[in-house]
């Protein structure tokens, strides 16, 4: 399960994402980062644990069940969203149409960029 972390500003130097994997021992991959946010994938049986030791802490915390909107009868197959994507969420299928495998989306919004018909966007 991916979760939205942000946290809060002014950072005041605290290792929140650390303290919650000591606390709960749970092994968290972060997808991207910027300056005050974080998007982690945790296992499924630890997200309610880790998701409420951050609120705790302060951070805000969202679930991201969709991390992409794909509008299929604007997207034209072009393979844009293939060439850009540095996790490999799109591919074609041996019919030359897109395939979307969003649990690989790490919220880049690289894709979306590169879309000529803005058929692809991130859910905020």
């Amino acid at each position: 399960m991916k979760l939205l972390l942000k946290y809060p500003l002014p950072l005041d130097e605290m290792p929140y994402t650390a303290e919650v994997i000591l606390e709960t021992g749970t092994k968290i991959n972060i997808d991207r980062a910027t300056r005050d946010e974080l998007i982690v994938d945790v296992p499924e049986d630890d997200v309610d644990d880790v998701a409420s030791l951050f609120h705790e802490k302060g951070v805000g915390v969202r679930r991201l069940q969709e991390l992409i909107v794909w509008d299929e009868e604007r997207c034209i197959h072009c393979g844009a969203c293939i060439s850009v994507c540095p996790t490999k969420v799109f591919t074609f299928d041996t019919s030359w149409k897109i395939n979307l495998e969003e649990e690989k989306c790490v919220r880049c919004e690289v894709c979306v960029k590169a879309c000529p018909l803005s058929a692809l966007a991130c859910v905020e």
